[in-house]
């Protein structure tokens, strides 16, 4: 075997290396195809950062951002001002409704990232004035950026959680804690409702500070 051959068969023809693209390694139950194995992937960090969201709400519901659901539990969100959305039935003024953690970087050990600097984002729910709701129903561009949500009500500090039907089954509170850990608040509403309407406007910015 010649010197050339040893050449092209070295692993190091594998590593990779930009100075202008992010190298993403997901190990272990991070790969988004499940547990097991690595999954890498290029992204360009000109087109925003992912975010690795974190939700727990109390009862059915569906989500947004920017109008759409997510595609993943980790989007790609460009730079600039977003709007989460939430419409959730049944308020229990008694319980948390939701709580909510956005990060970039992820926390796992298991994802790793090389390649430029990237801003730190994080958006986290809290009882700030800036999480609101309504229980009236809001017109069709609610989930947009340009809504007039002044008349929406503030959301209120809850951490109770509503007993789970399977106690040996808790997975909200296994969400609620996740949350909490990453400094996500409980949040609730004073009145009971049938169902709510939620809205949070955040900004990732490209020095960081969402």
């Amino acid at each position: 075997m010649d010197e050339r051959e040893l050449k092209l068969n070295s692993l190091s023809r594998y590593s990779k290396s930009s100075s202008m693209f992010v190298l993403e390694e997901y190990g272990h139950c991070e790969v988004p195809a499940g547990c097991g194995g690595v999954v890498l992937r290029w992204r360009n960090p000109r087109n925003g950062v992912p975010l690795r969201m974190l939700l727990y709400v109390n009862g059915d519901g569906e989500v947004y951002l920017d109008g759409e659901p997510p595609p993943s539990g980790i989007p790609v969100v460009p730079f600039g001002e977003h709007v989460l959305a939430l419409e959730l039935a049944l308020a229990d003024p008694a319980y948390a409704v939701l709580s909510f953690a956005a990060l970039f970087p992820p926390e796992s050990p298991r994802v790793r990232a090389t390649g430029p600097d990237e801003p730190s984002v994080s958006v986290l729910s809290a009882a700030d004035g800036t999480w609101k709701y309504t229980a009236q129903a809001p017109g069709d561009d609610w989930t947009s950026g340009g809504f007039d949500d002044s008349s929406w009500r503030p959301m209120v500090a809850n951490e109770d959680l509503q007993p789970p039907e399977d106690p040996e089954r808790d997975t909200g509170r296994w969400r609620f804690d996740a949350v909490r850990r990453r400094g996500g608040a409980g949040l609730g509403v004073p009145e009971p409702a049938a169902r709510i309407w939620i809205r949070k406007t955040f900004e990732v910015g490209e020095d960081g500070d969402a």
